[in-house]
C-alpha cells in the first residue's frame, strides 16, 4: 500500500488574479493543526486545519464572489489519485483544485475558458448589436485580467463587468470608478487590442476606447517599447 503525502493546490488569487500553484504536504500538519497558503502578493488563499490528520477543514477565498467557502473532507480526498475541485457555490464553477500535480494542471486547463467563449455558451451573443466585436474585446480584457494588468487606480484588481447590447461597463466597487468600452463597431476593437494594461481612474468615469479619453487609462504596445 502506497500512502500519498504530497498534493498540489491550484487556486486563483482574489486580490491580484494570479494563478498560484503550491505544494501541500501531509507532513506539514505534524506538530500543528493549521496550514495557511498565501499568494505572492500577500493575500490569503487557503487555510486547512486538522486535529488528527484524518479529517480536514478547508477554507478558501473565492475569486468569483469574493466570499470564503468551506469544506470538510477526509485525508484520502486531498492526498489521493483524483482531483478535488474547490467550487464557488454561487457561480457553480471551480475556483481551484487540489490533487496530484499533473492532474491538477490538466483540470485547470480544461476549466479555463475565455469570457467570450463563456458568453457565447450562455447565449449572450443574441443580445449584442455586434457579437463578433463584443466577444473579441471581451477576450482581450480577459487576457489582461489573467496577466494582472486590468484593475483600478485605487488598487482593486477585481473589476465588475456589465454587458450591454452595445458596450461593456467596467466598474470598481471600492471607489466607484467606471470605464465604458464601446463594442458596436469594428472600429472599437483596435484601441482595446493595442492596450497592454488597463486601469480605471480612481473615482472617475472614462470612455475607454474613445482616443481622447483613453490616453490616461492604458499603456499601448507602442508605449511599452519606448
Amino acid at each position: 500500500m502506497i500512502l500519498a503525502t504530497h498534493a498540489t493546490v491550484a487556486i486563483q488569487c482574489p486580490r491580484c488574479g494570479q494563478l498560484e500553484f503550491q505544494a501541500l504536504s501531509l507532513f506539514a500538519f505534524s506538530g500543528r493543526e493549521r496550514v495557511n497558503l498565501s499568494c505572492e502578493c500577500g493575500a490569503p488563499l487557503l487555510a486547512m486545519a486538522s486535529r488528527d490528520r484524518r479529517q480536514f477543514n478547508i477554507a478558501y477565498q473565492c475569486v468569483f464572489c469574493g466570499d470564503t467557502h468551506y469544506l470538510r473532507v477526509n485525508r484520502k480526498v486531498i492526498w489521493g489519485k483524483e482531483v478535488m475541485p474547490l467550487v464557488c457555490s454561487e457561480m457553480e464553477s471551480a475556483v481551484g483544485f487540489i490533487g496530484p500535480k499533473q492532474r491538477v494542471a490538466q483540470a485547470y486547463q480544461e476549466r479555463e475558458k475565455s469570457i467570450g467563449e463563456l458568453a457565447a455558451e450562455l447565449g449572450y451573443e443574441e443580445e449584442f448589436e455586434n457579437p463578433e466585436v463584443m466577444l473579441t474585446i471581451l477576450d482581450h480584457l480577459h487576457q489582461l485580467a489573467k496577466d494582472g494588468l486590468l484593475g483600478c487606480g485605487c488598487g482593486n484588481r477585481q473589476l465588475s463587468f456589465e454587458l450591454l447590447p452595445d458596450q461593456i461597463e467596467l466598474s470598481c466597487e471600492y471607489c466607484e470608478a467606471l470605464g465604458i468600452i464601446h463594442a458596436d463597431s469594428p472600429e472599437n476593437i483596435r484601441p482595446i487590442e493595442g492596450m497592454t494594461s488597463l486601469y480605471l481612474e480612481e473615482n472617475k468615469t472614462w470612455e475607454i476606447n474613445r482616443p481622447a479619453r483613453a490616453q490616461h487609462l492604458a499603456k499601448t504596445k507602442e508605449e511599452e517599447r519606448l
